[in-house]
């Protein structure tokens, strides 16, 4: 895994006015607009979220942009209330803190499905060199929400992994439901995913799988620190999901296994 660095973590952004509501099988509030960041002005998706949902979606993009994986460089943005009316976010002086990512102007591969069919679009996905990452990333962050409209497509070759709120087993996660760190959960790839891939597909799968369990070395409370979660969560919940990943990463490349049906 890279080193923690501006690169590979989420970022800090503003909000500016003018984002617009957008419904596009999303159930958050979500909107299409531009945020300010130290590297300019970019367009992003903005989405006004719980603070448990939100620190889902920071750690789980930080994770992923730690490991090289293909995710939309992802921001902690502040909305002040003359730009941007939020109701669900950690509050501020002025405003609320929102989740964004940058917007990459691909669609949901459950969108391509409904206009060119699921066995076009999904043999092309099966194809995907990384899918085994992202069973991989999917089974160590315990995502119990990865269905086809998680992902974005070309149509090609071009992939985005998008909407992880739903990680450590839920938006809502208790401490308990944390325990033990290799609890099953589960993992909606078996649903869309693993039945168009070919038995050669799903070994390869499986190898890269556990390829991303091996490279996830980094120090789980250092990287959480770096992502901004010790702001985010409680000290007790900091703890509580760091401890997770540390206990799940020796069982990630079995877990992505039994969502590949290898272990069946």
């Amino acid at each position: 895994m890279a080193d923690i660095n501006d690169t590979h973590r989420v970022g800090l952004a503003q909000v500016l006015g003018g984002a617009v509501a957008f419904k596009a099988g999303n159930i958050n509030d979500t909107y299409r607009g531009v945020i300010r960041t130290d590297t300019g002005d970019r367009p992003a998706i903005i989405k006004d979220l719980a603070p448990r949902e939100l620190a889902n979606e920071v750690l789980a993009a930080g994770l992923g942009l730690s490991a090289g994986l293909p995710i939309p460089p992802a921001y902690l943005a502040f909305a002040s209330t003359d730009r941007l009316s939020t109701k669900y976010g950690p509050e501020l002086e002025g405003g609320r803190l929102v989740f964004a990512s940058v917007d990459v102007g691909q669609p949901q591969v459950a969108m391509l499905c409904r206009e060119r069919g699921n066995v076009a679009v999904l043999g092309r996905l099966a194809a995907w060199a990384e899918a085994g990452r992202l069973y991989g990333f999917d089974a160590l962050v315990a995502n119990i929400d990865r269905h086809a409209g998680n992902l974005l497509f070309s149509g090609d070759q071009e992939v985005w992994m998008i909407d992880d709120g739903h990680c450590f087993t839920g938006p809502e996660w208790g401490h308990s439901d944390l325990m033990p760190p290799d609890i099953r959960v589960t993992n909606r790839l078996t649903e869309w995913l693993t039945p168009v891939l070919a038995d050669r597909q799903r070994q390869l799968a499986a190898h890269r799988a556990a390829e991303l369990a091996g490279d996830v070395g980094l120090d789980f409370a250092a990287l959480a620190t770096a992502n901004y979660l010790a702001e985010l969560l409680d000290d007790g919940d900091f703890m509580a999901v760091v401890t997770f990943l540390q206990g799940r990463q020796p069982h990630t490349a079995g877990l992505a296994a039994e969502a590949l049906g290898m272990l069946a």
